[in-house]
């Protein structure tokens, strides 16, 4: 019986070793949520690394206020915690790890019903381009649709597909990466300008390489 214990045990330790090897190796972007009623949701807007050691992780201001956050995961531990030293200002905040695969990473905070799945970030996607966007309109276009979108200086986004509406927009530097976070959109990753044209991907179910043409004059 302690044998058997003792083999489960140390195999236990060996996944745990290479689970955390494809983890922490990594750059991870949130994807989408989901629940076990299949439900879907856009992700949580949040990038995750492991570096110097430690756990980092940043997200829009909204859900996360604005510092970069650091976090621990215990030796064998399938828990990354963020903020320990809980405030009421700053809450504690705790992911269980489901999978972890070569692409992607699915948490779970305790006591809830929702899975985050976040992808992988390919370093072939960093940038350390100073690429200026708040402020202008673009001509955006992908193999599924074009359209005519403007990233206003107050953080407020305008589509001409969708007059009606504005979406929050927030920029995040991290770890060499470009992302542009919008509300009720996958995020996406700059990695590259030429001339007056803005290369970006997003990661949500394929792989999407988007452009942004920049426009000489105000179409709004």
């Amino acid at each position: 019986m302690k044998k058997t214990l003792y083999i489960s045990i140390f195999i236990g330790v060996i996944l745990t070793s290479c689970q955390n090897s494809e983890l922490k190796n990594n750059v991870w972007i949130g994807e989408y949520t989901t629940n076990d009623a299949r439900e879907y949701y856009f992700a949580e807007e949040n990038i995750i690394a492991f570096e110097n050691g430690q756990w980092v992780a940043k997200g829009i201001v909204l859900n996360y206020d604005e510092d970069t956050r650091y976090g621990e995961q215990r030796v064998f531990s399938n828990q990354i915690v963020f903020n320990e030293d809980w405030t009421e200002e700053n809450p504690i905040e705790v992911y269980n790890i489901q999978t972890v695969s070569q692409d992607s990473l699915v948490l779970r905070t305790p006591n809830s019903d929702n899975f985050h799945v976040y992808r992988k970030l390919p370093e072939t996607t960093k940038s350390t381009k100073n690429v200026e966007i708040s402020g202008k309109q673009y001509v955006w276009r992908n193999n599924h649709f074009s359209d005519t979108i403007y990233f206003k200086e107050d953080f407020e986004v305008l589509r001409k597909s969708s007059k009606q509406y504005s979406t929050p927009w927030q920029r995040i530097n991290f770890l060499e990466y470009d992302i542009i976070f919008v509300y009720g959109d996958v995020p996406f990753v700059i990695h590259n300008k030429i001339g007056d044209t803005i290369y970006a991907t997003t990661f949500h179910k394929e792989n999407i390489e988007h452009k942004f043409i920049e426009l000489s004059k105000n179409v709004w």
